[in-house]
């Protein structure tokens, strides 16, 4: 039997939640079934080697623009020569060119994936978006409301656009190893509760707000007349990631009374431990398709508080597995993270709910989900 070809597609791979996801999964599709291969557009990124290392080719065509030709006809005599069966590219500028190379190569069964709502900068890139959709197999959509906002925009026929949600490995985010180090480490005794953000420190992730947060229950915890806050745990707060607006959040930080209760532990790759540390995830974001980061803590047994976007709700069922709050809403945050600090029985029942809730979307059901869709494009069956 020969093997499918796969080619995938992406713009480079620098250390970000897509790219690690792309690293995570191609070594592990069926090696007897599919011949996997990626392609970058820009250049390599650090986590080539990373891929290389398990077993996957990556090659370079970079691209000096989206139409580019001469980069474009590179890409379909690649995929000629490989004789690809699927092409599989991954968000808008990495979508285009794909498509248009593989309709150059006679490569008849094409997809395209959608990482996040609200993906085109402009009129121009939805419309070609949508031009280019005749083109394609179908759309792959990582959330519910990214397919439902898709199907809308590109005006797919629904069959045409299909649901793969990001999936971790629960396992590794499952198992605790060094929490009682990690937090002595960190100035936080076991007696108090640890919220944690992990993310890019970027504006739509709204690091701010999780920083208004601290401050506001630092100072309810600090103030003699505050009767609310009396009987709780101390609270500390990590930020870990890093981004354009990590300096100014440092600055704003250490003019707070109780500084050395908010730590940052910038880019990291020991997340799972760090994760494993703390109590309650906090995702103030107001753009997201379907986060790993909110998965992960999950399945590390973290209650989450996250916003009502994306597909975040799709993930964290609001009082079983976390609390879901309006995007924007100070005063939500603040109210949904008292509720928790108040409330330790119900801190409980989310961290047990986000564990078992995370095995809705590990990384094996994502894999099998996958290969699924390559083998149904083939006329395939899939027998998992």
């Amino acid at each position: 039997m020969r093997k499918i070809r796969i080619l995938r597609v992406i713009t480079w791979l620098p250390v970000g939640g897509i790219e690690r996801k792309i690293v995570e999964v191609l070594p592990r599709l069926d090696r007897e079934r599919f011949d996997v291969s990626l392609v970058c557009l820009r250049e390599r990124g650090v986590l080539a080697d990373d891929l290389e290392r398990r077993g996957i080719n990556v090659d370079l065509i970079p691209f000096a623009r989206r139409w580019d030709v001469g980069a474009l006809r590179a890409l379909a005599r690649l995929m000629r020569e490989r004789r690809i069966d699927i092409v599989h590219s991954h968000m808008y500028r990495s979508n285009l060119p794909a498509t248009v190379s593989a309709r150059l190569a006679g490569v008849r069964r094409v997809f395209a994936q959608i990482h996040n709502v609200d993906t085109w900068e402009t009129r121009r890139q939805l419309a070609m978006d949508r031009f280019l959709g005749r083109w394609r197999t179908g759309t792959i959509c990582v959330s519910e409301q990214v397919r439902r906002e898709a199907i809308e925009k590109l005006r797919l026929a629904p069959e045409r656009a299909h649901l793969i949600y990001n999936g971790v490995d629960t396992k590794r985010f499952g198992s605790p190893t060094n929490r009682a180090e990690l937090r002595r480490g960190a100035g936080a005794p076991e007696s108090a509760v640890v919220f944690v953000m992990v993310a890019r420190m970027v504006e739509q992730k709204r690091p701010e707000d999780f920083l208004a947060l601290a401050a506001r229950l630092l100072d309810e915890e600090s103030s003699a007349s505050s009767a609310s806050s009396a009987g709780r745990p101390p609270v500390h707060f990590w930020f870990v990631g890093k981004g354009s607006e990590l300096d100014g959040l440092k600055a704003r930080a250490r003019e707070l009374p109780q500084a050395e209760r908010i730590r940052f532990f910038g880019q990291r790759d020991d997340i799972a431990e760090i994760m494993s540390a703390a109590d309650v995830f906090v995702m103030p974001s107001t753009k997201e398709g379907f986060s790993n980061a909110l998965v992960e803590a999950m399945a590390s047994g973290l209650a989450p508080i996250a916003t009502d976007v994306g597909g975040n709700a799709e993930a964290v069922r609001d009082g079983q597995d976390g609390l879901i709050i309006p995007q924007l809403e100070p005063e939500a945050l603040r109210d949904a993270a008292v509720r928790v600090l108040d409330d330790p029985d119900l801190l409980r029942k989310l961290q047990a709910g986000a564990r078992a809730r995370a095995e809705t979307f590990s990384l094996d059901r994502m894999i099998g989900n996958v290969q699924r869709l390559y083998l149904e494009a083939m006329g395939e069956a899939y027998d998992a």
